[in-house]
């Protein structure tokens, strides 16, 4: 037992330069594992400790510095830069969602407004002119004629409204004569439009053809209102993997800004609609625009073709 202490004993008399450089590692160990853990490990513990709460549905801040190395900081700003984004997309996808239902209860009480406006009118129109035509026939007058072709024109006066109605709300061309035929027809009520098919013309879901057609409309209605140009063209191109819609015209043009997203600050839910629309059908929307130089709206959206015989 002695000798052991004395060997133990004799290994620690710092007498030679191997024990002090054994002693100079010890320490230099020590002082980088401190370095580690305080520049290191805690400010990362630091942040997983707040990274942990985003698997509860929070979305923590990350906006206070933390001590410890560049890649650190580094982390700690994309992590805060990260969830700001995802806020913000938070915010708009609200906005967007609060806007569609708003936009829906508008569209609810613009057709009520119209039936009661002009299609109930009418026809109360048309009841005072048959009964009209009645009186005269008990009195054996002569206008009775006159009520009957007056209710009559009333009729289909109110018929022709309700046609135009039912075309806004669901174009009924689209389901008889297909994509191609609705947009053509969408472009003669327009004087300044010209519209052209590229390609072998082919049947698609509904669902995608719709979601064409509205954006049709969308680009074509945007363009006549905001971009003063004398002339729009609007191409429906048919491919093997999918039909493209381009409407363009030789407006102003503007600015496009850096997230399509931002339309919603600004009101305008319009391209956004459009945007979600084909993204769901696994398409995608291209918005091309400079001031003076005028604005091309592309719609691209991947289909199975099934070619329309000639018949």
């Amino acid at each position: 037992m002695s000798q052991m202490m004395n060997h133990i004993g004799h290994i620690f008399q710092f007498d030679g330069v191997f024990h002090w450089c054994i002693l100079i590692s010890v320490f230099g160990f020590l002082i980088g594992l401190t370095w580690v853990i305080v520049r290191v490990m805690i400010p990362l513990h630091r942040l997983a400790e707040q990274a942990a709460s985003m698997m509860e549905g929070n979305l923590p801040a990350f906006d206070r510095p933390i001590s410890g190395i560049r890649e650190t900081e580094q982390l700690r700003r994309s992590l805060h830069y990260m969830i700001g984004e995802i806020k913000t997309a938070q915010e708009r996808e609200t906005t967007y969602r609060n806007a569609l239902t708003e936009g829906q209860e508008n569209e609810r009480k613009r057709v009520a407004r119209e039936i009661h406006d002009d299609t109930i009118q009418a026809l109360v129109l048309v009841a005072h002119s048959i009964e009209r035509a009645a009186q005269s026939v008990k009195m054996n007058e002569n206008h009775t004629g006159e009520h009957l072709e007056n209710a009559r024109s009333q009729l289909i006066e109110t018929i022709d409204n309700l046609r135009q109605m039912i075309a806004n709300l669901r174009p009924t061309i689209l389901d008889e004569l297909g994509l191609a035929a609705a947009i053509e027809v969408l472009c003669e009520k327009h004087a300044t439009l010209e519209f052209s098919v590229i390609g072998d013309v082919y049947g698609m879901d509904q669902t995608h053809e719709l979601a064409i057609f509205r954006a049709a409309q969308e680009a074509i209605c945007n363009a006549e209102r905001h971009a003063q140009a004398n002339r729009i063209t609007t191409t429906l191109t048919y491919s093997a993997a999918a039909v493209t819609l381009e409407v363009r015209d030789d407006g102003i043009g503007f600015q496009i800004p850096h997230q399509l997203q931002e339309f919603s600050l600004r009101g305008h839910y319009g391209l956004i609609g459009i945007r979600e629309r084909i993204l769901h059908l696994g398409g995608q929307l291209n918005l091309i625009s400079q001031s003076a130089l005028g604005t091309r709206v592309i719609v691209t959206v991947p289909t199975s073709q099934t070619i329309l015989s000639a018949a």
